[in-house]
């Protein structure tokens, strides 16, 4: 058993692998020390996504809850916006969230979240861990009539899509016949997505809106987003989107199966979002690693500019402390604070169909204006083995090498803080390729961080 969490600590989470590293023991404790930090008869909402290693975890948690006489919220498999808005929604006093993350897909993590849907800070998870080290004197146990009770709330699925609605002009939507194609990635996203957008009046094509058993490979992967990009050409359709399998975010298609970038995706909202252009004395908040062409347009449209770290609920926080108009991180997560301080799948998309159906155009025209930085490219010829696994492959060779990175779904990407090189790596999604772009205020610098890079690729 391990003795210290901190070996299952990740960029601030609690990640590992189920059974191995991460046992329903472990599981067992740490709900344990999460319930004693709260009241006793307080109640908080928990969920998971739909595999059995995340099952298995969260019941081992569930009865370390329970002991502290702590009241629980059953959410089962649900996305995580649905369950930090319940937390929200019910008044609790937080939460707990089992799922398997797009990179570490061998691997399961819990995010803690606290009375107001945002995740904890890694000193709060820090917390947690000393607890762990020192159990079980930070445990408190309760008499066998005071065990925390576990309480199923399945309406919170219709209340949910029924709220999504309250804050996009949902008449406006419908009235413009918008088709779209859906990959929810054989997560939760698919009880709710293709209910939402029927509510709404969009046709919708939806994939993957099943469980299947976890493969080696993440998903969405580029198979998926492939075959996303090819049924949106085919049916003509206005737009497509992958969801992340957590349901907090999506990569989004133009209707000609092209990926619309970070960068053009915020440019997009905070050129045509109402909300947030009627804001301008409001902050927008970012993380430093966004690029610089992208700084600029925010300063240039007239917002005072925030960056914080991408650390565990921290733009969250940020954005109550500064009471900000919008956020985003080039994790492609975009935060709107007149509907919550959190990430939500569901409502970029509405967002998007909203905005294309103001301005009555498609996103590759509402996009193509936009600045694009001076960047260091280069495409890389491989064979179809080499994609079938890249990602996984990348990732360990990556962190072997010393490289920070950030998972933008279909790519990888790799900061050098010291010398401010941001570099992308991606797959091509119409050929074996794979695409190197990097931005830096020196070019020498990006120039030897891409033959660098095009060296590992080599080698894989």
């Amino acid at each position: 058993m391990v003795e210290n969490l901190k070996e299952l600590t990740k960029n601030g989470r609690i990640i590992g692998r189920a059974n191995f590293v991460f046992t329903p023991e472990i599981a067992s404790s740490i709900g344990s020390i999460h319930g004693s930090l709260f009241k006793q008869n307080e109640s908080i909402v928990m969920g998971r996504d739909y595999h059995n290693d995340s099952r298995m975890l969260k019941r081992g948690y569930t009865s370390g809850c329970m002991s502290t006489g702590v009241n629980l919220l059953n959410l089962s498999d649900c996305a995580y916006p649905l369950l930090q808005f319940t937390i929200r929604r019910f008044g609790a006093s937080g939460g707990a969230y089992f799922s398997a993350g797009h990179l570490y897909s061998e691997d399961v993590g819990v995010r803690f979240v606290d009375a107001g849907g945002i995740e904890l800070s890694s000193l709060e998870i820090q917390k947690i861990i000393n607890a762990y080290n020192n159990y079980p004197e930070q445990i408190r146990r309760v008499d066998p009539n005071e065990i925390g009770q576990i309480t199923s709330i399945p309406q919170t699925k219709e209340i949910y899509i029924k709220s999504l609605q309250q804050f996009v002009n949902k008449k406006r939507i419908r009235k413009e016949d918008l088709k779209i194609v859906v990959d929810c990635s054989y997560g939760p996203s698919g009880k709710i997505t293709p209910l939402l957008l029927n509510e709404i009046g969009v046709e919708v094509i939806a994939l993957n809106t099943h469980y299947r058993q976890r493969s080696s490979n993440p998903v969405p992967n580029i198979h998926t987003i492939r075959n996303c990009a090819d049924i949106v050409k085919a049916s003509n359709s206005h737009l497509g989107v992958c969801f992340d399998v957590d349901g907090s975010r999506i990569l989004v298609l133009d209707e000609s199966g092209l990926e619309i970038n970070f960068e053009d995706l915020l440019m997009l909202f905070i050129s045509y979002d109402e909300r947030i252009t009627k804001s301008k004395s409001n902050t927008i908040i970012t993380t430093p690693t966004i690029s610089s062409t992208a700084k600029e347009f925010i300063k240039e449209s007239g917002y005072p500019l925030k960056e914080v770290q991408n650390d565990p609920g921290e733009i969250s926080r940020q954005i109550r402390e500064e009471r900000a108009c919008f956020a985003a991180a080039d994790t492609l997560k975009f935060y709107f604070p007149e509907y919550a301080p959190f990430s939500d799948g569901n409502f970029i998309l509405l967002k998007l169909l909203e905005i294309m159906t103001i301005q009555e155009d498609l996103l590759s025209s509402l996009t193509r204006g936009f600045p694009k930085g001076i960047k260091i490219n280069k495409s890389i010829t491989v064979s179809q083995d080499i994609i079938e696994n890249f990602h996984n492959q990348l990732r360990k060779v990556v962190e072997e090498n010393g490289f920070k990175y950030h998972d933008i779904i279909n790519e990888l990407k790799i900061i050098d803080k010291e010398q401010k090189i941001f570099t992308q790596v991606k797959i091509s999604l119409y050929r074996n390729a794979i695409l190197l772009s990097a931005e830096s205020d020196d070019v020498n610098a990006a120039k030897t961080m891409i033959t660098e890079l095009e060296e590992i690729i080599t080698n894989l």
